[in-house]
């Protein structure tokens, strides 16, 4: 009851309003939360307390960088640090340093937000003559994972047959000649069987719906080690500072970190807009 009180108290004085989420860990360190295309919406207290974290110990964007990321850029917190002239660090993702046989995990991101990185336009754009699609995947990793990991095709390889299951072959699709179909229809599998829809069911081949942070796909439980290595960075390595990240990573963090709840929340695993149109 107390609790329902409270945020009935925060919705009518309009404070600590984070659909997307946000972490504070109290020491200066904050984690927003954001869906990659979508305006991270946030409260005047919570902007202001950013900005305060931003000014002292500066900003992170994820990935490749916070200019790719449409939410961020186009929202009023990002204006507003900028306005205070905090120090845009790059991406956060450079600072981890990933354990040599873990690297494959990261090909993860392959099927991550696909629509919102515009992956299947970027890659088609590097198709050459008699292209296969493991071909054109072991030539580009820098243009869908982490640049400079070394990754080779063996590598790739050993995540396609991993990420497989009953039903769903990626390492027999990956021979399949590289078309606009054929590639969207590669990526949208591995997406669903990886995070599922925008409300994050998973629809299995047998037509059985699950979860995906139930992580019981072989696609789930490889994002799943790629994100743990990322979150247990954030939660343990990182410093002070504004951290811009994924959403659906702050869930995973609160269940890691206890005691550090997130804000609000409220559109957590909804679909952003490019994936509805």
């Amino acid at each position: 009851m107390i609790k329902i009180l409270t945020l009935l108290k925060e919705v009518l004085e309009g404070t600590n309003k984070a659909p997307q989420g946000v972490i504070d860990f109290g020491n200066g360190k904050i984690l927003v939360g954001d869906n990659h295309y979508d305006p991270v919406e946030l409260s005047q207290d919570l902007i202001d307390k950013i900005v305060s974290a931003g000014k002292s110990n500066g900003y992170y964007g994820e990935g490749i960088g916070i200019k790719h990321n449409k939410g961020v850029m186009s929202s009023e917190v990002y204006k507003a640090l900028v306005d205070a002239k905090a120090k845009y660090k790059g991406s956060w993702d450079k600072k981890i340093e990933i354990p040599k046989e873990e690297k494959y995990t990261y090909l993860a991101t392959l099927f991550s937000n696909p629509a919102e990185n515009k992956r299947v336009p970027t890659l088609m754009k590097k198709v050459k003559k008699d292209d296969t699609i493991f071909s054109l995947l072991s030539r580009t990793f820098d243009d869908y994972t982490e640049p400079g990991l070394g990754l080779s095709a063996k590598d790739l390889e050993r995540f396609l047959k991993e990420v497989s299951q009953e039903g769903v072959d990626f390492l027999a699709l990956s021979k399949q000649p590289v078309t606009r179909k054929n590639l969207q229809d590669f990526v949208d599998k591995g997406e669903n069987l990886m995070w599922g829809n925008g409300d994050g069911i998973i629809t299995l081949p047998n037509g059985k719906e699950v979860h995906y942070n139930k992580y019981s796909t072989n696609a789930g439980k490889m994002a799943k080690k790629e994100t743990d290595i990322r979150d247990n960075w954030l939660i343990n390595k990182a410093g002070p500072g504004v951290y811009f990240i994924g959403s659906g990573h702050l869930k995973s963090i609160e269940k890691m970190k206890a005691g550090k709840s997130v804000i609000d929340g409220s559109k957590i695993d909804t679909a952003s807009t490019a994936k509805t149109k």
